[in-house]
């Protein structure tokens, strides 16, 4: 008995190697803690909630899923929001991502909901190896992974829909694979870093990679100064290159959305310390409380608890503490917001990409993680003399402590399971709508209808008409005397059967963008007050328009060559000698 439990002392307590068991019991456990602190969207998975963003997801992720699903195409144009805008190139699309494959296997509701799940159980996991590489004990590890996924941000975000914000669950694992790559002879692990900042990038929109690597950079700058080494530098700026070439297939067209349609944003906002305190530390996180900011309080909310209390003890391990005590106090810094003229955040809001940004507050999810990180550390502290005792105070600490957290959070999620949308009001094909205000966008584009009035992140006008309003001339139509019957309709390329008596112009009920192209038929793609129209000549004709997207193009072979150099990077790092 007596031996028994000194083996299970040994086993939380032992900073060795990580083996394959513990990866089988890290992966088990992280989908235990995600069930347990998402059990209210595990019970009711397949509940429409369309409140406020959950609306503006749900649309995108409803296009992609038609456009696959049912016309069998890489969802590139999206015509179904906004009277048509590229879904590939829209910086918060949601489709290069492996959980698109539970949308595209369950439908856009289940699907949204599950992913939810395994982003909770990807930021535990992640927590819990980012304390492993960082040669802390296994409790210690499992404290980082609490503290972080347990925190009140993850559910406050999910409350309200924002899922550009989930991927910074990624984070954890990203610091990881940038930590391993600041050994000799690791730099393969810069490139498993860069891919992790591409796909952090690819399933949400510019903050999850923008802050994640701000804190990267930030952390290993402070590594750097502790080990007076440049390896660490190294590893960034390599890392750097690798998240440039595997994020090009959507960094590529999502720049030319942002410069058609630029986001710009005012450095003016700013939060006084009396409420990032209050958004880390009171145990008021519920969704519709009073705001901080001006904004909702899901804004702001990062609940840390206990764990504050316990990164205090990390202050016992200065050298190792040192990285991620500069990073919070920067990253703490910057969630002020404008202070003055020449603050962080008005520095940062000069950075390209940067200046798209707004609300400091975002900036505490990765504050979140250095405290979480820095509880880690304090927990080895606590153990650092490897007595039963003290690891039954850890084990309680972190009992506690995680069981404060899913009192505090999750129960924000019923927000997400709030305003079910009904049928409303079809065309029989597809066809443009001008919806009420009372009607969800993601439920006429269920009902497989474009949204002429909608909501995106971006400012996107448009002159297309719904069929159901009175200037509505139809999906197709000649400016000149004739007739044109649309022979085949898909999101990516649109067919039609043209009879003009004179030479004349054929408009189509959608947005022009300059990757539509004529691929068949006299005449090019152009731009008639807006929507997308083709010159056509007198007679009969037949005209097919397709959307390429040459940006696109470019940005998938940049990325597989950079997946074939990150291959090559890992083969040659493994087969060369250790030294």
């Amino acid at each position: 008995m007596t031996r028994s439990i000194s083996d299970g002392v040994n086993v939380f307590l032992d900073r060795g190697k990580f083996t394959r068991t513990e990866a089988i019991a890290v992966g088990v456990a992280s989908v235990v803690f995600s069930l347990v602190f998402c059990y209210r969207l595990v019970l009711h998975l397949s509940i429409a909630g369309t409140v406020n963003d959950w609306d503006f997801v749900s649309a995108s992720q409803w296009a992609a899923y038609w456009t696959v699903d049912q016309y069998h195409q890489f969802p590139f144009w999206n015509p179904f929001l906004c009277g048509g805008m590229p879904l590939l190139g829209d910086p918060q699309s949601h489709v290069l991502t492996p959980g698109f494959f539970l949308t595209m296997m369950l439908g856009p509701v289940v699907g949204l909901h599950l992913e939810v799940i395994l982003y909770c159980a990807i930021g535990w996991a992640g927590g819990y190896v980012l304390g492993r590489v960082l040669g802390l004990r296994r409790i210690s590890a499992v404290c980082t992974a609490t503290a972080f996924a347990g925190s009140s941000w993850f559910f406050l975000r999910t409350s309200e829909g924002q899922f550009p914000f989930l991927a910074f669950v990624y984070l954890p694992w990203i610091l990881a694979a940038g930590w391993a790559a600041s050994d000799r002879a690791k730099l393969r692990y810069a490139a498993v870093c860069g891919a992790l900042i591409a796909v952090s990038f690819f399933e949400s929109g510019p903050y999850p990679p923008l802050f994640g690597g701000l804190t990267l950079a930030l952390v290993m700058v402070g590594r750097a100064a502790v080990r007076l080494s440049g390896r660490p530098l190294i590893a960034l700026i390599v890392a750097s290159f690798f998240a440039a070439g595997f994020g090009a297939i959507k960094f590529l067209p999502a720049t030319q959305v942002m410069e058609s349609h630029p986001h710009r944003t005012d450095a003016g906002y700013s939060n006084t310390v009396e409420a990032l305190g209050r958004a880390l530390f009171s145990r008021n996180q519920d969704h519709n409380r009073s705001s901080l900011n001006g904004w909702g309080f899901w804004e702001s909310g990062a609940y840390v608890g206990l764990f504050a209390l316990i990164a205090v003890a990390a202050l016992r391990y200065p050298r190792s503490a040192l990285p991620w005590v500069v990073a919070a106090i920067f990253l703490f810094y910057a969630a002020r917001g404008w202070t003055s003229p020449n603050c962080l955040w008005a520095w940062l809001h000069r950075i390209p990409l940067f200046s798209s940004t707004r609300l400091p507050s975002r900036v505490l999810i990765p504050f979140v993680l250095m405290v979480a990180v820095l509880a880690g550390i304090g927990i080895d502290a606590v153990c650092s003399r490897g007595s039963p005792v003290a690891l039954a105070v850890s084990v309680l600490l972190v009992i506690v402590g995680g069981v404060d957290l899913l009192a505090v959070g999750p129960p924000n999620l019923s927000f997400a399971l709030s305003n079910v949308p009904g049928p409303g009001p079809t065309h029989g094909e597809f066809a443009q709508f001008l919806r009420p205000p009372a009607v969800a966008q993601s439920a006429v584009i269920r009902d497989h209808q474009g949204v002429v009035n909608c909501y995106t992140g971006m400012d996107w006008p448009t002159d297309v008409k719904g069929w159901n309003e009175p200037a509505f001339r139809g999906e197709q139509y000649l400016l000149g005397r004739g007739s044109v019957t649309l022979t085949r309709w898909t999101p990516n390329r649109l067919e039609y059967a043209v009879d003009a008596q004179a030479p004349s112009v054929m408009v189509v009920n959608q947005n022009y963008d300059p990757s539509w192209r004529v691929t068949s038929g006299p005449g090019q793609a152009f731009s008639q007050g807006g929507l997308l129209a083709v010159r056509v000549l007198a007679g009969k004709s037949r005209i097919v328009l397709r959307y390429v997207s040459i940006a696109a193009i470019c940005g998938m072979i940049i990325s597989t060559l950079t997946a074939c150099a990150a291959f090559m990077l890992i083969r040659w790092e493994s087969r060369r000698p250790a030294s």
